[in-house]
């Protein structure tokens, strides 16, 4: 799923915070990760 301009996404374990700024070009069918502490970071 791409990601939209303005998508949060928070780390469970640190609290760390990645916003997009600009949305992801990639197609809809490739998958992607935010990957924080070894694990997926969950959408705020």
């Amino acid at each position: 799923m791409p990601r939209s301009q303005g998508d949060r996404y928070v780390c469970e374990k640190c609290g760390a915070k990645i916003v997009y700024e600009v949305a992801c070009p990639c197609p809809g069918d490739m998958p992607h990760v935010e990957i924080c502490c070894g694990q997926q970071m969950k959408k705020a």
